[in-house]
């Protein structure tokens, strides 16, 4: 018998009994929704592969042999029907899983008659006892059996009309008659007040015409007042040379609230705006410090300055800031180049608490230079002729921040963590983290959250969660969708300028330094579910948690993935795994069991029933980096708590995917 030169990607093989010049290849590519099988049953599995060789598959020549996995068995899956070269094969079959729910890697062998042709490609498979329908509930495995979990959208208020959208795997509650838009037993305390929040979800009055409401003072003050859009405070003091460096200092709390910031949608704080007019074309860097605080910038386009600054259409700001590294803390900073004309600097802050003393300090370049001292606190060049900054009395520049000096390192009692100096009082061993509320080296048990086991084991009436942890068949938990309608219409593309300090660079949100283009979108992650998502502090469980040393305090680990697809689904690009400061943005659910007031922020992380954590995009790593993706119609994905960290009403609805196109450079 002849044998015949069959190549198989890049490697020759010499095969026995292989047509002349017909070589069997595969591509794989792990289908976006993953099969599902029940625990301890038997379902049907589909897989697609493309034949990229040059011979055509055949039905019963051609299978995918699976790979010998503990508690798994079934015969391997066979071609559909015949595949030539180029068109895309499906294999199906049947597959026996354990009764072990959870996310589990599977792996088959492409054969022909029997020997092998390609490696093992491996694809996830699902062992759940949902079936798939959303609105009945998510079913549960317990005591060995599936049984029927709570239905997802009975809020269990009597006054609400609940509404379940199986297609969008989403829930509406409208409240009807008297019916309290949130939490019942919260009384409105509007004594003394002549506007501004009740505390429970209203207002306690309207200003009248030429008069906005000073909602820290629950007063209604004239809209000319200084330091608004109608009267703006001057930046700089007649006669003050514009170039160079300025400081300010401001308070907020006793501004009105009359704009909304295109890079914070959902804030009511009140504001504090500056003006300033520039005769040449010039550089701009703003930074401001002393709360959570957001800083926008808009220009004067017509002869009604005031009126340019109160329009609030996103196209009208120049620049908006939301968190920034410097100032860090919660400070914000912008970097524009700026043309001839009158501009007004706002300064705001992240929703109706933050408001007060703060620090502006302001740096104007010559000939459009922007200073670049992103992720740099002091020291270096700003790249305009000048420093990025110079640390105070009793304090010395150190890698680009700012610490006491002379410093002594606090680690007394400590074996581990910041030493208050920059360094270290000490490293945990690898099985090990350090803990740091107690400078304490700690084993935290381990968590397959994939897979998921409990020990000991979970009773009669309950499951074995995501968590590692027991829950009730009928427990009231916290359920997390995207809203996709704020992820289609928030989108824009944008430039950036990345150093290796940048902050960008160190949390690795792009590939490269320099001009990088970026794909930008707003995530509104929102809790329809029955319960708080509430998390351990980070002091008490590091493992959770990652800090941020740009922004200066901790997120949690994972709380959600971006990736671009084409649009057959499959993965073009994939951003890192994105940590969140869970918080409550906004209030979204209206009934008398929605909590009417904020209680979750990035010191105490969590985000509560009815409420919403929004990222705005403009926040740094708020992107995807698409400097070297092809101009063309995509779909941007993105997915919440793909690890599965914490346990939710269902995981079939935690990714939301809308078409985007990528306009050529």
């Amino acid at each position: 018998m002849r044998k015949s030169l069959c190549v198989l990607g890049a490697v020759a093989f010499l095969l026995g009994g292989c047509d002349d010049e017909e070589t069997y290849v595969a591509s794989w590519t792990e289908p976006a929704v993953a099969p599902r099988v029940a625990p301890g049953g038997t379902g049907k599995v589909s897989l697609p592969v493309l034949n990229t060789g040059t011979a055509t598959w055949k039905i019963g020549e051609v299978t995918l042999v699976p790979r010998a996995q503990e508690g798994w068995s079934g015969r391997p899956l066979e071609l559909l029907k015949n595949a030539k070269p180029g068109e895309e094969a499906t294999f199906v079959g049947d597959l026996s899983a354990p009764g072990w729910p959870g996310l589990h890697v599977l792996g088959w062998t492409p054969e022909h008659k029997g020997k092998a042709f390609e490696g093992a490609f491996e694809a996830k498979v699902e062992v759940s006892c949902s079936d798939g329908v959303y609105c009945n509930g998510e079913e549960r495995y317990a005591a060995g059996q599936c049984v029927p979990g709570r239905a997802p959208c009975d809020d269990g208020a009597e006054c609400t009309a609940d509404a379940c959208d199986e297609e969008a795997r989403t829930c509406q509650h409208t409240p009807t008659g008297a019916c309290a838009v949130c939490m019942s037993t919260c009384n409105p305390d509007c004594t003394g007040k002549e506007c501004g929040a009740d505390g429970c979800g209203g207002q306690c009055g309207t200003c009248a015409a030429g008069q906005g409401c000073a909602q820290t003072l629950f007063q209604c003050r004239p809209e000319t007042q200084p330091g608004t859009c109608r009267s703006p405070l001057p930046l700089l003091a007649s006669g003050t040379p514009l170039l160079g460096d300025h400081s300010i200092e401001g308070n907020s709390s006793e501004g009105l609230h009359q704009v909304v910031p295109s890079c914070n949608r959902t804030s009511t704080a009140v504001e504090t705006v500056y003006t300033f007019t520039i005769t040449e074309r010039t550089g701009m860097e703003a930074r401001v410090s002393g709360y959570d605080t957001v800083l926008h910038l808009r220009k004067q386009r017509g002869e009604d300055g005031g009126a340019d600054c109160l329009d609030n259409t996103p196209a009208r700001t120049l620049g908006c800031s939301d968190d920034s590294s410097p100032p860090g803390d919660y400070g914000s900073r912008i970097t524009v180049v700026l043309e001839p004309g009158t501009y007004y600097l706002i300064v705001d802050g992240f929703d109706s608490t933050q408001s007060g003393p703060f620090t502006l300090k302001v740096r104007f370049a010559a000939e459009g230079c922007v200073p670049k001292c992103d992720g740099v606190y002091c020291g270096g060049s700003d790249g305009c002729g000048g420093n990025c900054g110079v640390c105070s009395d009793g304090q010395a520049c150190m890698k680009g921040r700012c610490l006491p000096s002379p410093c002594f390192p606090q680690c007394d009692g400590k074996v581990c963590g910041d030493d208050g100096c920059g360094g270290q009082c000490g490293f945990c061993p690898n099985d090990t983290l350090c803990v740091p509320s107690t400078g304490q080296c700690e084993t935290f048990a381990a968590c397959d959250n994939l897979r998921p086991a409990c020990s000991p084991a979970c009773g009669p009436s309950e499951f074995c969660g995501s968590d590692c942890t027991c829950h009730p068949v009928d427990q009231p938990l916290p359920d997390m969708i995207v809203d996709a309608n704020r992820l289609k219409d928030e989108i824009l593309f944008d430039t950036v300028f990345v150093t290796e300090n940048s902050c960008a660079r160190v949390e690795e949100c792009v590939t490269g330094t320099g001009a990088r283009r970026v794909l930008r979108f707003s995530v509104e992650a929102v809790n329809q579910g029955h319960a708080t998502l509430t998390v351990p502090p980070p002091a008490d469980r590091p493992d959770l948690f990652s800090f941020s040393p740009c922004h200066g305090h901790f997120h949690f680990s994972g709380f959600a993935t971006y990736a671009l697809l084409d649009m057959q689904g499959r993965t073009v690009l994939t951003g890192r795994k994105q940590a969140y400061c869970m918080e409550d943005t906004q209030r979204i659910v209206s009934g008398p069991d929605v909590p009417c007031s904020k209680e979750f922020n990035c010191d105490n992380q969590g985000i509560q029933r009815g409420w919403s954590d929004l990222y705005g995009n403009t926040l740094d790593c708020q992107w995807l980096d698409i400097t070297d993706v092809a101009p063309g119609d995509y779909q941007l994905q993105v997915t919440l708590n793909p690890g599965r960290a914490f346990q939710e009403a269902t995981l079939d609805n935690n990714t939301a995917a809308v078409p985007v196109t990528i306009p050529a450079p």
